[in-house]
This record gives C-alpha cells, sequence and structure tokens, in this order.
C-alpha cells in the first residue's frame, strides 16, 4: 500500500513539473526524446522492439500541449522508427512490407494522440464542472480554497492580503413569497454583481447556500474597505431594484502579510461574521491584522 501511494505521489510530481513548462519546451523535449529512441534503437539493430518508448513523447505532447502536436509527433516518431530500420539493416521479403509497416505503426501512434487528447480534454472538462458551483458558475467552496492556496503561495508572505466573507440572509422569505426561482434567480445576480466589483473577478467563490467569499491579494485594509464599500453599494442597488427584504453581512479580514493557510483567514472572517449577524441591518467590518492565530 506504500508503495502503490509513493508511487502514485512521485507520478503526481512528475505531472506538476511537466506542467510548469512552457509549450516550446515540451515539444523540444519530446522531440529530442524522439530522436535519441531514434538513435538507440539504431544501435540495437533488429534485437529490439521500442513501441512503448515511442508512445512517451507522442503522449507528452497530445496530453500537455494539444492533439495537433501529438499527432505531429506521431508521424515524426514514425518516420524515425522507419529510418532507423532502414539504416540498422532490417530485411524484409519484400520491399513493401516495410512501407506496410511504417503505415501501420503511424495510424497506432495517430490513434493513440488523438485518443490521449481527447481524454485529456474530457478530464478537463470534468474537472472544471466538479470546481464550479452550478447555479453560478462561480468556484466552489473546494475550488475557492486551491485558489486561494496558489495565491497565498505566490504571496510568501510578503505581500498584504485581504479576505471577506459575503452572507445573505432573508432569502427564506423570498422563497416563501416568490419561489425557488426567483430565489435562485438573485443568488445568480448577487454573484454576478459581486465579481463586477472587485479587481480579481476569478477570486470570488460560493462557500455555499447564501455565503460568498472574496480573496483581495496584494491589497491592504483601506484599498480593501473602499473595495467592499463599492460592493457593498453594488448589493444595495440590487436589493432596491428587486424591492426585497434582504441583508448584507461582509466581514473581511485584512492582512499585512499573507497568513500561510487560507484556512487562518477563513476562520477569523466566520467568526467576525457570527458578531455580526447577531444585528438585523447591513453590516460591513474590516478587522486588520498582523499576525493570525495559528490553527491546531
Amino acid at each position: 500500500m506504500d508503495i502503490q501511494v509513493s508511487g502514485f505521489s512521485a507520478i503526481q510530481q512528475l505531472a506538476k513539473f511537466i506542467e510548469r513548462r512552457s509549450r516550446k519546451t515540451l515539444v523540444a523535449y519530446a522531440i529530442l526524446m524522439t530522436i535519441l529512441l531514434g538513435i538507440f534503437d539504431l544501435q540495437t539493430g533488429v534485437e529490439g522492439h521500442f513501441l512503448l518508448l515511442y508512445l512517451v513523447p507522442i503522449f507528452i505532447g497530445s496530453w500537455f500541449v494539444s492533439r495537433e502536436v501529438g499527432v505531429y509527433l506521431a508521424f515524426f516518431g514514425s518516420l524515425i522508427w522507419f529510418a532507423a530500420d532502414s539504416l540498422g539493416g532490417r530485411t524484409y521479403s519484400s520491399a513493401w512490407i516495410a512501407y506496410w509497416n511504417m503505415v501501420t505503426r503511424t495510424s497506432v501512434f495517430v490513434l493513440f494522440a488523438v485518443t490521449q487528447a481527447q481524454l485529456r480534454t474530457k478530464l478537463n472538462e470534468l474537472s472544471k464542472l466538479a470546481s464550479r458551483d452550478l447555479l453560478t458558475g462561480l468556484p466552489n467552496g473546494h475550488a475557492f480554497y486551491q485558489l486561494a492556496a496558489k495565491e497565498m503561495d505566490r504571496a510568501f508572505g510578503l505581500e498584504p492580503m485581504t479576505l471577506a466573507c459575503i452572507d445573505v440572509t432573508g432569502f427564506h422569505w423570498v422563497n416563501h413569497r416568490f419561489g425557488y426561482p426567483m430565489g435562485d434567480q438573485m443568488v445568480c445576480k448577487i454573484a454576478h454583481t459581486i465579481k463586477q466589483h472587485v479587481p480579481r473577478p476569478d477570486l470570488v467563490g460560493r462557500m455555499g447556500g447564501t455565503s460568498f467569499a472574496v480573496l483581495l491579494p496584494n491589497v491592504a485594509s483601506e484599498t480593501a474597505n473602499f473595495v467592499l464599500e463599492g460592493v457593498h453599494h453594488a448589493l444595495n442597488e440590487e436589493r432596491r431594484k428587486f424591492s426585497h427584504p434582504l441583508t448584507f453581512f461582509i466581514s473581511a479580514i485584512a492582512c499585512t502579510k499573507a497568513p500561510r493557510t487560507v484556512a487562518e483567514l477563513l476562520h477569523e472572517a466566520d467568526a467576525q461574521m457570527t458578531r455580526m449577524k447577531g444585528g438585523k441591518k447591513d453590516s460591513l467590518e474590516i478587522a486588520n491584522v498582523d499576525v493570525l492565530p495559528m490553527l491546531n
């Protein structure tokens, strides 16, 4: 079991390493790998076959770059193999057999490239669906954690960071009076309004129900206050259009230096939100802290 876990972890690390490379670099690696395979194939002569190894650069091209690159590498790999066979002294009873083998290998390589590219596309689509809130299209809680964690790593504790939690109450009355479709419509409108009035719309997430989170990287308390007041004003305007008794609570934690984890920010913002929701009027509070307490 431990061997399986370590093996899977090694594959994940290798995939991350490859994904961090540029497309041009990956294409260069794949071409070089194919040429080296051809040289090795030539040296071994007719005694060895390296079909599986030729599939590796094709996989890199089709999975990590594009289907077109994978197909080009399939043709290139087949041509290299054919050249290695010819120069290595492999002989056939009839000349057409060599070309038939090349066509067969090319077909297999191209089919492999196309299949891998299609599989990657489907996996990307499924991953996107799994990370999105189906109603609003915003990142869900898990996806927001991942996006925020990347920003934390990038800031590396050297830049200010603000996280705001936005909670909306009053939907019970809306759903009871006008039905759930109207409530869903308003949730979508609120999500769209928040995205329109923040610097990084990609860092807005729906944490569940009527709760949203906004991450403001490299934003200190004064700027965060200006941004969140703009968000609150826009939400208030939408409320007036619908004439529904919704209440907006915005709890924000502004750090002079980004903390180590997203959980630390969310914990403090949630604790502040709990205190704020004792009132019945809109509320916007920003706590400016230097160091957050570490979570156990």
